[in-house]
């Protein structure tokens, strides 16, 4: 026979666990006992035989210990290993009785039967193996009490009732203590493993509810960022809340998803994108919310920060709009830039508990990201405008300066003869941030080619950008002189000392710096009668 392979059991409840652990350590325990059994065994046999005195119990010690070597050698199983070695105990405590009666060795044989039998086998093994013991020692009295048996030891005290009693009682007294604390030890040890499977399913299952958690925040992050990816493609606000309206409804599979921003009052939240047929219904009306008054959008505004509303069937919560029945959680989220608030991202769910406080950082992120995308939309859309203008302004100026350029002088140079026939025309702009100041007019006798073209319209550029560096090399020179003119003329006047010679160098200097065929000047206090 071979022994079973402990290994192979498979343990599915803590009592199972924990008796297939004992079963591992009483299978493991075995072989040493036995091999400590046969070397102890050999210094105790040889003066055991001497002193035996009889053959049948020489006989009983020699053969107890061939059988032990034999279950030692041989694979048995481990029932027929522990049970020879009981039996082989159980032998040894005959002898002793058999030789000393009560007053001998037998009862220290007897008590490590039963301890073995309760500690290697079961506790009910060791009732069996109590119960065995004293009806062997209560035989064992009776017949040497009778005198049917004499002890084989010579010199033997004889033993009385009360030795045989109290001999029988101790042994019984030891073994009810024996079994019952090892009873309160296995119970012990099994709560103590059911405790360890509960801990270890515990921490189980908040590993795999932390992993869950990791794994959605780190989906719900994915989410943020793609969110926020998409938005940067929009430069044109109205466009940027519609489609970040579409995307978290789609992302989130949110029932109902709208955007509001404050008033310039800073009293109202209005509605600017909305979807769903709610949100065009509410668009359409100009839906508007009360930053003071008791909703979601108007809550997080001021509280600037997430304002959740779950119903979870015990507690009913009502919501904010009508038009919205399936809602069963909202979140209300404010646009935040630096510590000022644009408005809010409000979110419906037809989900109970949808959103969750733990989430409301990542809610939160995303509805920065859309506030601070929003206000870079704004000043991108803001800078166009005042670009736009400037440009309009620009060119206005440089159209109204050629004008009056060209009108008193005659801008125009020509080569060649422009009445020949049959020759083909170019005309090309001269432009000039984005103004139009003039033109080049070209004829050939062949087709001008796109290269011709393209080398012209360069050429044209170049020369619209000399003409203005010239105007204004111009302009700037026209300044100087005025400015220099009017310096010497200041000069002069300053340098009078008389009000006569004030007002004569006033009228000739300005008369000789003019041109002026007269001069007048008059300093006179109040109206003058005619």
């Amino acid at each position: 026979m071979t022994e079973s392979n402990p290994s192979k059991n498979t343990a599915t409840t803590p009592e199972e666990a924990t008796r297939l652990l004992y079963k591992n350590w009483r299978e493991h325990f075995v072989m040493p006992l036995l091999i400590g059994s046969l070397i102890l065994g050999v210094f105790v046999l040889i003066p055991a035989v001497q002193s035996a005195g009889s053959q049948l119990v020489k006989a009983i010690f020699v053969a107890t210990y061939v059988i032990t070597g034999i279950v030692t050698v041989v694979r048995f199983s481990y029932s027929i290993r522990i049970s020879v070695f009981l039996l082989g105990v159980y032998a040894l405590g005959l002898s002793e009785l058999f030789r000393y009666g009560i007053l001998g060795d037998g009862t220290f044989f007897f008590l490590g039967l039963i301890v073995f039998a309760t500690l290697l086998l079961s506790p009910r093994v060791g009732i069996v193996a109590t119960a065995m013991v004293t009806l062997t020692i209560a035989l064992f009295g009776w017949l040497m009490l009778s005198e049917t048996v004499i002890p084989i030891a010579p010199f033997t005290s004889s033993a009385t009732v009360q030795d045989w009693v109290s001999g029988g009682g101790m042994i019984v007294m030891f073994g009810t203590i024996i079994i019952l604390g090892f009873q309160r030890l296995e119970r012990a040890f099994l709560e103590a493993q059911k405790e360890i499977d509960a801990n270890l399913n515990t921490i189980k299952d908040e590993r795999n509810n932390l992993e869950k958690k990791v794994t959605e925040r780190t989906r719900q992050l994915h989410r943020v960022n793609e969110i926020g990816r998409a938005l940067t493609a929009f430069l044109n606000p109205d466009e940027l809340l519609i489609r970040a309206a579409q995307l978290i409804g789609d992302e989130f599979e949110c029932y109902y998803t709208a955007i509001f921003l404050t008033d310039i009052s800073g009293q109202w939240a209005e509605l600017k994108a909305a979807t769903g047929d709610a949100g065009k219904v509410l668009r359409e009306n100009r839906h508007r919310l009360d930053i003071s008054g008791k909703n979601a959008v108007g809550t997080a505004i001021r509280a600037k920060q997430a304002y959740i509303m779950l119903d979870t069937g015990i507690d009913f919560v009502r919501f904010d709009n009508p038009l919205l029945p399936y809602t069963r959680s909202q979140i209300a989220l404010p646009l935040i830039i630096g510590e000022r608030v644009i408005g809010a991202l409000e979110m419906h769910s037809t989900k109970e508990n949808a959103f969750l406080q733990q989430d409301a950082d990542a809610y939160q992120s995303m509805s920065n990201q859309i506030a601070i995308t929003l206000e870079n939309s704004r000043l991108f859309t803001e800078s166009q405008q005042s670009l736009a203008e400037m440009s309009a302004t620009q060119q206005q100026y440089l159209q109204g300066v050629w004008l009056s350029l060209a009108s008193d002088q005659k801008l125009e140079h020509t080569l060649g003869d422009s009445e020949t026939a049959g020759e083909q025309e170019i005309e090309i702009p001269l432009t000039l941030r984005d103004q139009i100041i003039g033109q080049i007019n070209m004829t050939g006798t062949e087709e001008w080619t796109p290269e011709q073209r393209n080398l012209i319209e360069s050429i044209a550029t170049q020369a619209a950008l000399a003409l203005e560096n010239a105007r204004l090399v111009e302009e700037s020179q026209s300044i100087a002189m005025r400015e220099r003119l009017a310096n010497e003329v200041t000069s002069k006047i300053w340098a009078s000392t008389t009000i006569d010679s004030i007002l004569q160098t006033t009228v000739r200097e300005l008369g000789r710096a003019l041109e002026a065929a007269e001069v007048n000047i008059e300093v006179s206090m109040g109206d003058n009668d005619e």
